[in-house]
């Protein structure tokens, strides 16, 4: 049986059977634990709505001490706020947040007085979500969105290769690339995720104008460095375009993904071809994820996991590139949020 949580938690980590989730906890756990940290070990717990599910990612977490709290995101802001009161914060990272026009969880958080952070890689809702911070600030707490791997720590790279050009305005233009081995050990939630984004325009900027060019076009071959190497990417929404190029003052951005075997990218370039009625069912799409898994699983095992992101910013005080790899995409999200 869960653990029930006669105590306070510290921090409730919203889908944490999941893999994003799954590493999260992990990740607070090995952090709060470390014998530099002088601090008392974090209460944990992992929300969602299924108890087997729970208890097999408990399981395979190591966390004997994780509680559950059973929690359904389909339900009311009512519902939600209940759910979450008393918790120090809560992480969101029960996507796919592609289809979702409303952040209740955050609407929840600011009623109860509770710190929020999400993985939300979806531009309208995450803008949907800013909408609120005058409410959040007004509850005093902080809440964070789109605050994963990418987006989130790809944007603090973009921001950091702006600041070495000189700052806000200095960079004329800024390329976002990312490649991910297999699906990086990914789970049926990212995979789905995925195959909904090729329903989504991908979000561009150029001159200054915002526009959405076809998801998986554009073909750049990208240099990511040692281990990974030369890669080609493709077009694909990402959040990080808008709101980069809009905080560090940039006129061209845009966001480009690929991922290995080869014959991923190709099938992902045909599932761009579907009916986008289809590509936006996301029961239709997650129930062809689960069917997809074992081969999914079969070649991850032979690709491996590695996760790589490179930014390179353009501007009048030169060019320059910064790189990110890391050889699992599992662990790194979890680190990065």
């Amino acid at each position: 049986m869960p653990k029930p949580c006669f105590s306070a938690i510290d921090v409730l980590v919203v889908g944490g059977s999941g893999r994003v989730g799954g590493s999260t906890l992990r990740w607070l756990h090995r952090l709060s634990r470390r014998a530099d940290a002088g601090l008392a070990p974090l209460k944990l717990a992992s929300g969602g709505r299924s108890v087997s599910r729970f208890q097999a990612s408990q399981w395979r977490l190591k966390q004997p001490d994780l509680a559950f709290v059973e929690i359904d995101l389909g339900g009311s802001v009512e519902q939600l706020t209940a759910a979450v009161r008393g918790v120090q914060l809560v992480v969101h990272t029960a996507g796919p947040f592609q289809g979702c026009s409303q952040p209740k969880l955050l609407q929840a958080c600011i009623a109860a007085g509770v710190a929020y952070c999400d993985v939300c890689d979806e531009w309208p809702l995450s803008q949907q979500a800013k909408l609120l911070s005058v409410d959040a600030v007004a509850a005093g707490i902080p809440a964070v969105v789109s605050s994963g791997i990418w987006p989130g720590a790809s944007a603090l790279m973009a921001a950091e290769a702006v600041d070495r050009l000189g700052g806000p305005g200095a960079c004329d233009e800024l390329e976002l690339s990312f490649f991910t081995a297999g699906t990086g050990g990914a789970g049926p939630t990212i995979v789905s995720a995925t195959f909904l984004l090729l329903a989504s325009d991908a979000l561009t900027l150029s001159a200054g104008q915002l526009s959405g060019q076809p998801a998986w076009s554009g073909r750049r071959i990208v240099d990511f460095g040692h281990g990974v190497g030369r890669r080609a990417c493709f077009l694909l929404d990402n959040p990080d375009v808008p709101s980069t190029a809009g905080a560090l003052q940039i006129a061209n951005c845009a966001s480009r993904f690929g991922t290995a075997p080869a014959l991923w990218n190709r099938l992902f370039a045909a599932m761009q071809k579907l009916p986008r009625p289809l590509l936006l069912n996301r029961q239709a799409m997650h129930a062809f994820s689960l069917v997809s898994m074992p081969v999914i699983r079969a070649v991850d095992a032979v690709i491996g996991s590695t996760n790589a992101m490179r930014i390179d910013a353009h501007g009048a005080a030169g060019s320059l590139s910064l790189r990110c790899v890391h050889h699992s995409l599992e662990d790194c999200v979890g680190q990065a949020t």
